[in-house]
């Protein structure tokens, strides 16, 4: 990133005397990595910082011990600058747990965001189409000139590679490489990371896994689209906590020849989460997330929507998918 880009952002932290760090609602690696990675670097300088998390650190990202609000402090306005990473859209928006931005932080919002269709939402935007935006935080806390303590590097390096699937996804260009090779020369643990991100599942995740495959997967599209469903009865039988399932939907993407795959989650009342991934290029799925007020990228998207059953969200994403092919191509599948 260039430093036209960089010094701006730099100077308002450089001034600031009390920041206020957020994400978006239900964080994934990336905006956990993001945000706990600019918050370790804004203490190595001595600076005031605190970390909002209404929904909490899923236990798959917790490389150390951390502590963070859980609700927007009432002296929101001792904070002269508020930076919220890694947020598409406004709504949202981790400052509560019904999302949106508050009134009173939009008049010193920093963001810091990798998505391709953000709107620029903030007083000030970083925006830049990169792999991650644990990537872009790390070479703006680089461009600092400073050290960065290996926690922050080892938060960076886990929004990095669980947002390029350990590099294995198409957003992986020699950039995103490149920010690889810097943090561990920086001293970032790969082995510590890899570790907690790819081999710590716990028994009871796998065999949820197991009986999610097993029981709950349905296909169409002559089987180049496969899609699950994850009922409450399924998560409370093992105990699983639905915001350590970022991986549950490569166990779809990984079944030889799906090209689009999605998990149809209940998040609460009637509101259904719909997670989308595709493998091939010809076929992306932000077309559809942002058709219902979803976002994402190319590849991986999704959308919230109300339904009345997962019957009908599964009725509903059988339909649109089929968008994705051609008339000819749903014609050999019939």
């Amino acid at each position: 990133m260039s430093e036209e880009l960089l010094a701006p952002v730099r100077n308002r932290m450089l001034q600031a005397k009390n920041i206020l760090l957020a994400t978006h609602l239900k964080p994934d690696g990336d905006a956990i990595g993001s945000t706990l990675g600019v918050a370790e670097f804004l203490k190595s300088l001595n600076k005031t910082c605190s970390v909002l998390l209404p929904d909490g650190i899923p236990e798959l990202y917790s490389l150390q011990e951390y502590e963070y609000l859980t609700a927007l402090p009432e002296d929101i306005a001792a904070y002269d600058l508020v930076i919220l990473l890694d947020t598409a859209v406004p709504q949202r928006a981790g400052f509560a747990k019904d999302g949106g931005v508050p009134a009173c932080v939009t008049d010193r919002l920093q963001l810091i965001d990798h998505h391709p269709d953000n709107p620029a939402y903030g007083k000030w935007n970083l925006l830049d189409h990169r792999a991650a935006t644990a990537e872009m935080a790390f070479a703006l806390c680089e461009s600092f000139g400073k050290p960065l303590p290996e926690s922050s590097v080892n938060f960076f390096l886990m929004g990095l590679l669980t947002d390029t699937g350990g590099f294995r996804f198409d957003n992986t260009d020699p950039a995103a490489l490149r920010s690889g090779a810097r943090l561990l020369e920086y001293g970032a643990n790969l082995n510590k990371v890899v570790n907690k991100i790819y081999f710590s599942k716990p028994y009871a995740q796998q065999q949820f896994e197991a009986e999610l495959l097993d029981k709950y997967l349905f296909w169409t599209c002559n089987k180049r689209v496969a899609w699950s469903v994850v009922t409450q009865e399924l998560l409370d039988k093992y105990a699983f906590d639905l915001r350590n399932a970022e991986g549950v939907i490569d166990q779809l993407r990984a079944i030889a020849g799906t090209e689009v795959v999605a998990i149809i989650s209940r998040r609460n009342g009637n509101s259904y989460r719909i997670s989308m991934r595709s493998k091939n290029p010809a076929r992306p799925v932000i077309d559809m997330a942002r058709k219902f007020n979803g976002g994402g990228h190319a590849m991986a998207a999704g959308m919230s929507m109300n339904f009345n059953s997962f019957e009908e969200a599964s009725a509903f994403f059988e339909r649109e998918v089929k968008c994705l092919f051609s008339a000819e191509e749903l014609k050999e599948f019939a």
